[in-house]
């Protein structure tokens, strides 16, 4: 992200223009407002996406895009503008019987890319509390922006966030979202997989602290007739010594219908739990966690990609009695010369299910270049 900043420009040493008073009133407020706090943000993205099925046809395209925004500075300290646009564009995107890119969640259904306007909100603050409406980016536990192609989820909501003390709280209602392969927003029932249903979102979610030391979440969400969901987890940083810290969480979360039953035409309902273990020790890491599903259904995460522990690139080991084990190391080569590369290896057993192994090398340019290079090999059986 860059400001857009004025540059006054000097004279010589003994011939200084005369200053200029500065601007007060509505004068000053526009121009902070419009000009000296505005920021703008140009991202630049590219998606390849290779997946082979053990039947035909195999997921692959390849594509560009990104977004572009703006957004003002605090009018009067109460009010902000802001709007994204996001777009997709295919480089390759292959519509053989054999291999399509019909699938990948990068294009639309023919390999078509497209442009939308993501968000498009206005925000007023008041004591450490933001009202926000309209076109939004959500990221709150279970309805997340999903950000794992070449365009994220967005939200239309009308909601207030802000701190209470030490807590950060969300409270609002999502009336529509965009998928991360649509152009289009739709309602929250649509969302969920029930079609020619108009329903909207309550959703409400609080957070305290840092894993660093001590941290506390929960959330849920309620569409009404279609599905509610409730999560909380929490986790902390033991320090053994000036070497070696143990990070340990769990998490918890039920989830069923409601009122008409809209989604299946029947009651359901479900949960899931998990476990995990960081210990850090010097340039090295390792992980272990297990998640265990409710055996009466599987998990649904219609609006944001799955968080229990044991997701992964390919699998989220969510479906209906699914118990998963990770174990998993890394490597930081930062201490060789080589600040931002990271190597990383993790499988994953599932029980009733596949199997996954994955090994990552992960690289991040400097902070003034924002890019992110993320090789990536996976395998699934």
């Amino acid at each position: 992200m860059f400001a857009v900043t004025p540059v006054k420009a000097g004279y010589g040493q003994d011939h200084t223009a005369p200053a200029e008073p500065p601007a007060t009133g509505l004068k000053a407020e526009l121009q902070r407002f419009l000009y000296d706090e505005a920021t703008a943000v140009l991202h630049l993205r590219s998606y390849l996406f290779d997946r082979q099925n053990q039947r035909p046809p195999s997921l692959a395209a390849a594509v560009t895009g990104g977004w572009v925004g703006l957004q003002t500075g605090w009018f009067y300290d109460t009010l902000q503008l802001g709007a994204v646009g996001y777009t997709t564009q295919p480089v390759w995107a292959p519509q053989g019987r054999d291999t399509t890119s019909d699938g990948t969640s990068l294009l639309k259904p023919g390999g078509y890319g497209y442009f939308t306007l993501g968000q498009a909100y206005a925000s007023a603050r008041w004591n450490k509390q933001t009202v926000t409406v309209f076109r939004q980016y959500v990221d709150e536990l279970e309805v997340n922006p999903r950000d794992d192609r070449e365009i994220p989820q967005t939200f239309e909501a009308y909601a207030m966030r802000g701190a209470l003390g030490p807590v950060n709280y969300f409270a609002g209602y999502v009336a529509a979202m965009k998928p991360r392969d649509y152009s289009a927003f739709i309602n929250m029932g649509e969302a969920a997989g029930a079609p020619n249903v108009n329903k909207g979102m309550g959703l409400f979610s609080v957070k305290y602290g840092t894993m660093n030391e001590v941290q506390v979440r929960a959330s849920t969400y309620y569409v009404p007739d279609i599905l509610w969901s409730s999560y909380a987890d929490v986790g902390g940083t033991l320090k053994v010594n000036e070497d070696l810290r143990v990070q340990l969480a769990a998490q918890f979360a039920v989830q069923g219908s409601n009122g008409m039953n809209l989604l299946t035409g029947h009651p359901f309902s479900t949960f899931w739990g998990g476990f995990r273990a960081d210990a850090f020790w010097g340039p090295m890491a390792f992980r272990v966690s297990y998640t265990q599903i409710g055996s009466a259904a599987a998990w649904r995460n219609p609006y944001g990609i799955f968080i229990g522990y044991n997701k992964m690139q390919s699998l989220d080991f969510n479906r209906a009695g699914e118990m998963a084990v990770t174990a998993g190391a890394s490597y930081d080569f930062k201490g060789a010369g080589l600040p931002g590369v990271i190597f990383l290896a993790t499988a994953t057993y599932g029980g009733n299910s596949v199997n996954e192994l994955r090994a990552d090398l992960e690289g991040s340019a400097p902070s003034s270049v924002k890019a992110l290079l993320s090789p990536r090999a996976e395998r699934s059986t």
